[in-house]
């Protein structure tokens, strides 16, 4: 990549190898130098803990932080009732609300030793959960006023759910409208905080575009995406909380010493 950053954090994102794709390299540039900037990522609370595969993700947000902007931790309390199809072979086990709110809890130890949330600082973060706009949904305005900006023919172009379909697996009906969702996510957080950079996986590249196409449809508000490289296993399957042996970044889910 010949592209030479003006910003502290897109510098940082190259050196370190954080950097997978970004939707505007320029554009992003230029909002960041601008002043304290909000960008967020997403976690669902399907498990306890995050898992190691995440580290690249928390890390982004700490340098986000470190490089004077302000990061969002979203929580997928309203997400996680749906289950990401992204790049899975099967749908994912739908949990209870008390299970979510369980996981949630034991999600959030891990980014207090990342990420300032008590500082009072511009730039101190927030933990949120999308289950305070997602609830609350009514169907049929929900349909009226978002669903008409997407298209079908889109979605099912993304390779996450491609190859899904290409491998004649089952993509259920509640799992095709994750994407709607996470898309909605981004624009109630650009309307509420102004946050203007969602940040994720490589694998998340299709919901973070959606997100951005449907900002700038609704709102008429110029946002970013930025993707990092995923981390893998030894046979190149993404390193993630699916498959046993997970690596758990709560040190009560499971010992050090059981990789060794």
């Amino acid at each position: 990549m010949t592209y030479h950053p003006k910003s502290d954090f897109i510098a940082v994102m190259m050196e370190r190898g954080f950097l997978a794709d970004c939707t505007d390299y320029q554009g992003l540039d230029e909002a960041l130098i601008k002043g304290c900037q909000p960008g967020y990522i997403g976690f669902d609370a399907t498990a306890k803990s995050l898992h190691v595969g995440s580290l690249i993700q928390i890390m982004m947000l700490r340098w986000l932080q470190k490089t004077g902007h302000k990061p969002i931790t979203l929580m997928g309390g309203g997400t996680t009732k749906v289950g990401d199809p992204s790049f899975r072979a099967d749908e994912r086990p739908l949990l209870t609300p008390a299970q979510i709110d369980e996981n949630i809890a034991g999600i959030r130890k891990v980014f207090a030793a990342y990420i300032d949330y008590d500082s009072g600082a511009e730039n101190a973060a927030l933990m949120l959960n999308n289950d305070e706009w997602l609830a609350d949904l009514n169907y049929l305005d929900f349909l009226r006023d978002i669903g008409r900006h997407f298209s079908v023919n889109r979605m099912l172009s993304f390779e996450s759910v491609k190859s899904r379909l290409d491998r004649e697996q089952s993509l259920s009906f509640l799992e095709f409208n994750y994407m709607i969702l996470q898309a909605y996510d981004f624009m109630e957080l650009n309307r509420r905080y102004g946050c203007i950079l969602q940040m994720g996986g490589s694998d998340q590249w299709g919901n973070i575009v959606n997100g951005i196409d449907l900002t700038r449809r609704v709102i008429d508000h110029e946002v970013y995406g930025l993707t990092s490289p995923l981390l893998t296993t030894s046979d190149g399957k993404k390193m993630g909380k699916s498959q046993d042996g997970a690596v758990w970044l709560n040190t009560d889910m499971r010992s050090p010493y059981e990789f060794w």
